[in-house]
């Protein structure tokens, strides 16, 4: 039906109890997400508008996988590139799949210690957001990406175990 850069859409035919039906399908190469802890505790959320609907949004950096690249190193690279730190340790959390019903997607899901960089000119290019751990002031935010929300309550229900 369409095949794009990141996706694929596709029609199937699925069996039902009454018979046949027609599925549309949308095929995605994968996501790779990844939440940001600095060495004070801080979560590390960018902040983007997003045209699909003309919404500023605070999200947690994510990255289509467009290759086999390995995932620590697309990682290492969009911290730096994409917010301005320098990851110091990284752990993989666990895999989910955000929309079952109509998509393939599979979102790779991890925990990486980061660090600052001490480039003023570099770091003046990003819109990050530091937010301490306890997240009180949370609610405050433009959070309305569902997987941020996933990490979001993930931090907040480990955050007495959060090791990287």
């Amino acid at each position: 039906m369409y095949t794009g850069k990141y996706i694929s859409l596709k029609v199937m035919t699925v069996e039902k109890n009454k018979g046949y039906a027609q599925k549309e399908i949308v095929e995605h190469k994968g996501t790779i997400m990844v939440i940001p802890i600095t060495q004070d505790d801080k979560v590390v959320m960018d902040r983007i508008y997003r045209k699909t609907v003309e919404l500023y949004s605070c999200e947690i950096p994510t990255k289509t996988i467009t290759s086999s690249e390995n995932h620590i190193d697309i990682i290492k690279y969009d911290i730096l590139e994409k917010l301005g730190y320098d990851m110091i340790d990284i752990r993989h959390l666990f895999d989910f799949y955000p929309a079952l019903s109509y998509s393939d997607e599979k979102v790779f899901l991890y925990i990486a210690r980061v660090m600052r960089i001490n480039d003023v000119e570099f770091c003046k290019s990003f819109s990050t957001i530091e937010m301490p751990i306890d997240m009180e002031d949370i609610k405050k935010l433009d959070i309305i990406d569902a997987k941020t929300m996933l990490a979001i309550n993930y931090i907040k229900e480990n955050r007495d175990n959060l090791e990287v």
